[in-house]
């Protein structure tokens, strides 16, 4: 029946032809496995990638000798990785490499055994197949995709060493032959220089050309570089706009492991310039596609946008779902740039929650030698949040070695994010003057603004400073300006805290009525300490929220409890706050 049925099709019906002539096969056919080729080939242009796997796999079957057949399982393996099937194509390749072995499979699927690591498994062992495979693969193009995603992965496993083992090697690709490959080398190679470890070159900002966009746009997202490493360096300029036009070209092509990529990347962009409601739009479909394809790593790194949200909105209990659901993964597969970003996002929660030695214990973690969270580049990133906490809580042996690793950072790259970070930190160890000049300087560097977040907070720490220097006209001023960015933004706690000092700059009016507090004689700031207290904080919980020290603490609730008639901290617990300052007994 099936061979009539395909006889009786129009020779340009190529896929239906050749299922048909399939179905009636009972042995090996070279002439059907042909037509299947011939027909999946088709699909592949229509973006019918599922459908072409299925016939690749069934052509081989037919396909008389396993030399023969090793090469189709090999497509139909990159056929399914493209259409988002990574364990369709994990098992092909398996097929694949049971007729002829892993290196000429790696040759001919274009080395995707170690794309197939990078997404799913261990940054390590991808980087070994992908540094092994780019000498077999016979396309330039192809060499260059492997080498980037290799230096990626060393990068990914906080292994400097393997980086520039993986760049050396990705330097040294011919690609003479290759004329579309080679106008993108100025992008890429500036690109690269980000993981050099040598100092000898150093990647600058580049103006892209509407082409270059475009070319990069149609290109492989292999070749883009992770976002959290240009961002540090202070080059992703343009890199948004790629990632744009890549967006709608694997859309309509329907490449969704591809598109899950782009998205878990342009969550990170678009976190940084504010564009929060974006990129919880872009992380929530990236991780939902990363899901659907089985792509382990980017759904990881879309928890991980999702939970850098969370920390600044305040959301706690979704910072430790999505914070949990990034370490169940990085950590036994050795990826330390998740786990790293997983304890920076619990770091930074309790921060802006006001329990900075809880958030020193996980921000600490990023420059322990050895320890899974261990990585360079989100170290980096997180000094401000650690010095800020180490200042709290008085630290001082951990404060000035973060501030100097951020200082040289900003003069070897000059990135904006680094020399507003470097002022605001040294701002924070300074007293005095020479305080305020550097909490200036760190405002008026250029482009700053540019990330309206952590401009926000050194107007806010700028203002906490001008209130405790008693200049309350200039401190209002600047914690307005950051409570209001922190409202737009949707930053709950550090709202609540800009609010909180700007309330401290008030005059305050000599009430009609007498309220409770002032009845009993509290004054603002003790009435402050006493709630903060009852709510069970220790004094130097208080102290950092407050920015006092603990003995002022101290010497507040000394001066509170016989003011309210009581003679400690657990009958402080007893007092309504809300109900007149009432002591109330547990049969009330």
């Amino acid at each position: 029946m099936h061979r009539a049925l395909a006889t009786a099709l129009p020779t340009d019906a190529t896929a239906e032809r050749a299922w048909h002539l399939a179905a009636a096969a009972d042995g090996p056919d070279e002439d059907v496995a042909t037509l299947l080729e011939q027909a999946a080939e088709q699909c592949l242009r229509r973006s019918a990638g599922p459908m072409a796997a299925r016939m690749l796999r069934r052509a081989a079957e037919l396909t008389p000798t396993p030399a023969a057949a090793a090469p189709r399982l090999a497509a139909a393996a990159r056929a399914a990785w493209d259409a988002g099937r990574a364990e369709t194509a994990r098992q092909l390749l398996e097929d694949a490499e049971r007729l002829c072995g892993e290196l000429p499979v790696a040759r001919l699927s274009g080395g995707l055994r170690g794309i197939l690591e990078f997404a799913n498994g261990m940054p390590e062992r991808a980087h070994r197949y992908l540094v092994c495979d780019m000498a077999v693969v016979p396309e330039a193009h192809r060499a260059v995709e492997l080498g980037t995603v290799a230096v990626r992965a060393a990068w990914s496993a906080g292994r400097p060493d393997l980086q520039q083992e993986a760049l050396q090697q990705l330097r040294a690709v011919n690609t003479d032959g290759d004329p579309a490959l080679s106008e993108l080398l100025p992008v890429l190679r500036n690109w690269w220089s980000c993981y050099d470890q040598t100092g000898e070159v150093t990647p600058t900002s580049l103006t892209m050309a509407s082409g270059t966009v475009g070319r990069l746009g149609t290109a492989a997202c292999e070749l883009l570089p992770p976002v959290p490493l240009v961002q540090a360096w202070g080059i992703e300029g343009g890199l948004l706009d790629v990632l744009r036009v890549q967006a709608a070209q694997l859309r309509r092509r329907h490449e969704l492991t591809a598109l899950a990529v782009v998205c878990s990347q342009t969550a990170i962009l678009d976190l940084g310039a504010g564009r929060w409601d974006a990129a919880e739009a872009a992380a929530t479909e990236g991780l939902q596609l990363a899901e659907e394809v089985g792509a382990d790593h980017v759904a990881t790194q879309c928890h991980s946008s999702l939970g850098s949200l969370a920390a600044a909105r305040g959301d706690s209990r979704a910072v430790a779902e999505h914070t949990t659901r990034i370490l169940q993964v990085s950590v036994p597969r050795g990826v330390r740039a998740l786990s790293a970003s997983a304890y920076w996002h619990r770091g930074r929660a309790a921060l802006f929650d006001g329990h900075p030695q809880e958030a020193l214990s996980d921000l600490l973690c990023l420059t322990e030698p050895g320890h899974e969270a261990a990585h360079p580049t989100f170290a980096l990133f997180a000094a401000v949040d650690t010095v800020e906490a180490a200042v709290q809580v008085g630290n001082t042996d951990v404060v000035e070695a973060q501030v100097v690793m951020v200082e040289e950072w900003a003069q070897r790259t000059g990135a904006i994010w680094a020399r507003t970070a470097s002022r605001r930190l040294r701002a924070l160890v300074q007293g005095g003057s020479a305080a305020e000049v550097s909490f200036r300087a760190a405002l008026d560097v250029v482009g700053a603004a540019g990330d309206p977040f952590e401009y926000a907070r050194t107007r806010l720490l700028y203002g906490e400073w001008l209130r405790r220097a008693r200049r309350r006209a200039d401190a209002r001023l600047q914690l307005a300006g950051a409570a209001k960015v922190f409202d737009r933004l949707g930053a709950g706690p550090l709202r609540a805290r800009a609010l909180r000092e700007q309330a401290l700059t008030q005059r305050p009016a000599a009430p009609r009525v007498p309220d409770p507090a002032t009845a009993a004689g509290l004054t603002a700031q003790e009435l402050r300490v006493a709630r903060l207290a009852a709510d069970g904080l220790t004094n130097r919980e208080i102290a950092a929220q407050l920015l006092i020290s603990p003995r002022t603490v101290g010497h507040h609730l000394a001066n509170v409890y016989p003011k309210l008639g009581i003679t400690s901290r657990a009958d402080l617990a007893q007092i309504g706050f809300a109900g007149g300052l009432r002591f109330s007994t547990a049969g009330d």
